[in-house]
C-alpha cells in the first residue's frame, strides 16, 4: 500500500488536552484522516504503551513514533517489505534507533556532574511524587519507558547549562509538557526521516503534515514538509520553537479543539496564518470556515 499524504502528531498539548487529558474535540479530524486514507503517526514522548492504547481508541492502523524517537513501531503489514532492522514484537515490528536507556542513565550523571545541575529521573521518585507531577498515568512511569527516562531539573534556570553539556558529549536535552529528556543518537526528525524512507522503499514518499507544540517536538516539525505549531498552555506559541520555524503555520488554538481545527483545514485545502504573521489572518480564516469543515469531516 502506498501513501501520497501522511499526518505526523505529537501527543500532549495538541491531541490529547495538556490538563484535561480529553481528546474528544479531535475526534472529526481522526475520523475525516481515516475516510480519506491518510495515517496518523502518533509521535510522542511518551512509552510505547501508551501510545499504542491510544492509537486503539482512535482506531489508528499507523506506524507509531515512542519516546522522543528512541523506537519506530510499525503494525505488521503496513508495509508489505517489511522493516530492515527491525524485530517483529506481537503485531508489531520495532526499530531501535536510539542507545539503551541504561547507557543515557549513565550519561546523565556525567552530564549532570559537569554542569553542577541537580536533576532527578522521574522513575525514581516515589509513587505518591509521580502522581502528584505526571497525573495518574505518573505513578507507572517507571513500569513503562523501555527506552529513555523523563527528568527533573531543579532549577528551570540551569536546565540550559544541562543541554550544553550534553551537545557536547553528542546528546540533547529538550523539554516536553511536563518534564525534561535526555536522549541522544535519535530524536523524533530522525524517526520521521526514517518512517518517510521506508515509505519510499514501498514506492512512495509521501507529503508529511506534522503538527506540534513543544521543544520535543522540533526535529519532528524540521523533518515534515508542512509544519504546523500549536499553541500551549495560556495561548502562547513556544518562543523556542516560534523562533526556529517562523514561516511555519500556526493553529489558532492549542488542545484538541485547535488540532482538530488544523487538521481540518489541511485536508479542505486551506492555510493557516504563519507564525511571524502577526495580524492572524490565517487563523481568521480557519474560524471561518470551521463550521464547513466540521460537516465535511462528517461526510
Amino acid at each position: 500500500m502506498t501513501f501520497d499524504r501522511l499526518v505526523v502528531s505529537g501527543v500532549d498539548g495538541g491531541l490529547v488536552d495538556p490538563v484535561t487529558r480529553d481528546y474528544d474535540p479531535a475526534r472529526p479530524a481522526i475520523a475525516a484522516l481515516a475516510t480519506l486514507g491518510v495515517p496518523l503517526v502518533l509521535c510522542s514522548s511518551r512509552p510505547r504503551a501508551e501510545v499504542e492504547l491510544l492509537s486503539r481508541l482512535f482506531g489508528l492502523k499507523a506506524p507509531m513514533i515512542v519516546e522522543n524517537g528512541a523506537a519506530l513501531v510499525v503494525p505488521d503489514g503496513h508495509l508489505p517489505h517489511g522493516v530492515p532492522g527491525g524485530r517483529r514484537d506481537g503485531e508489531h515490528h520495532v526499530l531501535l534507533l536510539g542507545p539503551p536507556r541504561q547507557r543515557l542513565r549513565d550519561a546523565l550523571a556525567d552530564v549532570a556532574a559537569a554542569a553542577r545541575v541537580e536533576v532527578r529521573l522521574v522513575a525514581d521518585l516515589p509513587p505518591g511524587d509521580r502522581l502528584a507531577r505526571g497525573g495518574p498515568a505518573g505513578a507507572l512511569m517507571s513500569l513503562r519507558y523501555e527506552y529513555t527516562d523523563p527528568l527533573l531539573v531543579e532549577r528551570e534556570e540551569d536546565a540550559a547549562a544541562l543541554a550544553r553539556e550534553a551537545e557536547a558529549r553528542g546528546l540533547h536535552v529538550a523539554r516536553g509538557d511536563r518534564f525534561f529528556y535526555l536522549f541522544g543518537g535519535a530524536d523524533k526528525g530522525l524517526a520521521l526521516r526514517t518512517l518517510l524512507s521506508l515509505y519510499e522503499r514501498e514506492g512512495s514518499r509521501p507529503r508529511t503534515v506534522a503538527l506540534g507544540t513543544w521543544p520535543l517536538d522540533l526535529p519532528m516539525l524540521r523533518a515534515a514538509h508542512r509544519p504546523i505549531l500549536l499553541p500551549g498552555p495560556g495561548g502562547r506559541l513556544d518562543p523556542g520553537l516560534a523562533a526556529e520555524l517562523p514561516l511555519a503555520e500556526r493553529a489558532r488554538q492549542g488542545g484538541p479543539e485547535g488540532w482538530n481545527d488544523a487538521v481540518l483545514a489541511v485536508l479542505t485545502g486551506h492555510r493557516l496564518a504563519a507564525v511571524s504573521d502577526a495580524d492572524g489572518r490565517g487563523g481568521r480564516e480557519a474560524q471561518a470556515v470551521e463550521r464547513e469543515l466540521s460537516l465535511a469531516a462528517r461526510g
